[in-house]
C-alpha cells in the first residue's frame, strides 16, 4: 500500500506523461515482470500487487521516452552543414519523417537522411537500429571525426 502511494505521488509530482509511440526512435522492449505473490494471501493483495507492477512498467516506459526526447534535443541542436542532408535526401523540412527512409536513387546501398553506407553507419551509430535518432547520432559523430569529406554534395 505504501509503495502504491509512493509511485502515485512520484508520477504526479514529476509530471510524467503516459507512454506514447514516437517515430524518432525505436519503441522500448520492456516486458511486464512476472509477479511472485507468495506473500499475498487475499485477492485484494494480489490485485494491488498487479496494479503496482503495471504502474512501475508505465513509469519505466515514460522515463524511457523522456530520456530519448532529451537525447534527440541534444543531438539536433548541434551544428551540421545543410549540404550533408539537403542534397542527399532531397528538398523539404529538415526533420520530416520521410527523409529518414530514403534509399539511394542510384542503388549504391546508401540509406536515410544522410545517405550513409551501412558499414559507415554501423561504425558511428549508437543503437544500430536505423531510427531517426540513431541516424542523427551517426551523422553528427561522422561529421565530428571527418568533417564534410564523406559527403560528395558538400
Amino acid at each position: 500500500m505504501k509503495r502504491l502511494g509512493l509511485i502515485l505521488l512520484l508520477s504526479t509530482v514529476t509530471g510524467t506523461t503516459p507512454a506514447y509511440a514516437d517515430w524518432r526512435w525505436a519503441d522500448p522492449k520492456f516486458k511486464q515482470p512476472k509477479l511472485r505473490l507468495y506473500h499475498c494471501k487475499t485477492k485484494q493483495c494480489k490485485i494491488k500487487a498487479k496494479q503496482v507492477a503495471n504502474l512501475q512498467l508505465k513509469l519505466k516506459i515514460s522515463q524511457y521516452y523522456w530520456r530519448k526526447e532529451r537525447e534527440w534535443t541534444l543531438w539536433v541542436k548541434r551544428y551540421i552543414p545543410t549540404c550533408t542532408w539537403y542534397g542527399e535526401s532531397g528538398p523539404g523540412p529538415q526533420f520530416a519523417p520521410f527523409r529518414y527512409t530514403v534509399p539511394n536513387a542510384s542503388g549504391s546501398g546508401a540509406f536515410g537522411k544522410y545517405q550513409m553506407m551501412p558499414g559507415t553507419y554501423f561504425s558511428f551509430a549508437r543503437y544500430k537500429d536505423w531510427s531517426p535518432l540513431d541516424q542523427e547520432i551517426a551523422a553528427h559523430r561522422l561529421y565530428g571525426s571527418q568533417g564534410i569529406s564523406p559527403w560528395a554534395a558538400c
